[in-house]
């Protein structure tokens, strides 16, 4: 009788297996041969579930994105308007070992992003989608009194989006300077000159 294979367990199983290398190596280690083995196939095993490494990449990237995602919803949808918003900025943030291991994934995939239209737009799509729960969070603490700057809601968002993926950027490369607690200093002040 045949072996029956669940394809997606065998996919996430290859993406955390992304994770793993670039965790360890960074993403030079990411070859499929590296890959089949961290994986425990055999070499050219992978074929049947990604067509190339690049494929591989932007699944690796889009479980980082909908990990973050995850995360996101209950913590906006237990609150609103200012408290939102700086839930959905921490989500962003590398704030603990498996925000950490997401930004590795999401800086070491920008790499790939500068060159491949495909991942740039999966990128693209999902920024987009934040900005826009960004400027929902940002409407409602306007409506409650919560944000009363001058500064226009493009303004506060993109920057918010530049300190957010700073962070990501900082984390991996900084460690011992871009602290969880020094993000959180730092994105409290952002918030508090909105007020």
């Amino acid at each position: 009788m045949p072996k029956i294979v669940d394809h997606e367990a065998r996919r996430r199983l290859i993406i955390r297996s992304v994770w793993s290398l670039v965790s360890r190596r960074g993403l030079a280690a990411v070859t499929m041969r590296e890959l089949a083995a961290e994986a425990g196939f055999a070499n050219g095993g992978l074929a049947p579930y990604f067509r190339d490494k690049d494929e591989i990449l932007l699944a690796a990237f889009q479980y980082a994105c909908d990990a973050t995602e995850g995360r996101m919803e209950p913590a906006i949808a237990e609150t609103g308007g200012l408290a939102a918003l700086r839930s959905l900025c921490r989500e962003l943030m590398p704030l603990d070992d498996t925000r950490l291991l997401e930004a590795r994934v999401v800086v070491a995939f920008w790499d790939r992003a500068l060159y491949d239209p495909r991942m740039s737009s999966a990128y693209e799509a999902i920024m987009g989608r934040w900005r826009t729960l960004m400027h929902g969070c940002l409407a409602q603490a306007r409506r409650a009194g919560e944000v009363t700057t001058r500064t226009c809601d493009e303004d506060i968002v993109e920057t918010l989006f530049a300190v957010v993926l700073g962070f990501q950027v900082n984390a991996v490369l900084t460690p011992a300077i871009t602290t969880p607690e020094r993000q959180l200093e730092v994105l409290e002040g952002l918030l508090a000159s909105y007020t």
